[in-house]
């Protein structure tokens, strides 16, 4: 039993010797031009000891890009779940998407900058995560709604859509300026919320 747990820590430290190594190639070359040869090189293993924990590129980023929303999720459920105000869960649900995208800013620039092309986004759309984060945005709309917050005459999984529409846009600008360190993404966090709340209506 002892040499299988031994076994077992081992192969937990090379995939995350492996992550960390992805994700600092992913964020230096992008996702098209990275290679599992690189990847291998700065984890320091063969590439053959890469394909034994992921079968290809796609299987090694997709993985990855799960590995990190999974944390992302379990956050932002710890957070909603000390508040009742729906309003409120709205707002944690945004300022820690934010917190978290800014932390792996390099890492997501990659997911918000190429997610729009159809094979990463239809990937991740039907991905276990992304449905899971899908419902669980849905399951706070509702209950907003439910609560007078949000409009009931719209379909959550439509106004989700445009929350996630709202999100992306605003971080993709913010990961394209030159100075974004002068900035912080979770500063935006009040605009987004009354932006999706009211709109950009003046009353």
């Amino acid at each position: 039993m002892a040499i299988l747990n031994r076994k077992e820590r081992d192969r937990q430290l090379r995939r995350s010797d492996i992550f960390k190594a992805a994700e600092h190639v992913f964020a230096l070359k992008g996702y098209h031009k990275a290679t599992i040869r690189d990847i291998a090189k700065e984890a320091q293993y063969g590439t053959g000891t890469v394909y034994l924990h992921f079968k290809n590129k796609d299987t090694l980023y997709f993985a990855l890009l799960e590995e990190k929303l999974k944390c992302l999720l379990a956050l932002i459920k710890e957070k909603v779940g000390q508040v009742k105000d729906s309003k409120k869960k709205l707002e944690i649900f945004i300022q820690e998407s934010l917190v978290f995208f800014e932390k792996n800013q390099d890492f997501f620039q990659i997911f918000v900058s190429e997610g729009s092309e159809s094979y990463i986004e239809t990937r991740f759309l039907k991905s276990s995560i992304g449905l899971q984060l899908q419902e669980y945005t849905e399951s706070l709309l509702k209950e907003a709604q439910g609560q007078g917050v949000v409009n009931s005459n719209f379909d959550p999984e439509q106004i989700s859509n445009v929350l996630e529409s709202i999100l992306k846009t605003i971080t993709l600008k913010w990961l394209q300026k030159k100075k974004r360190k002068e900035e912080s993404l979770v500063g935006l966090s009040d605009t987004i919320l009354r932006l999706f709340l009211y709109g950009a209506a003046s009353k």
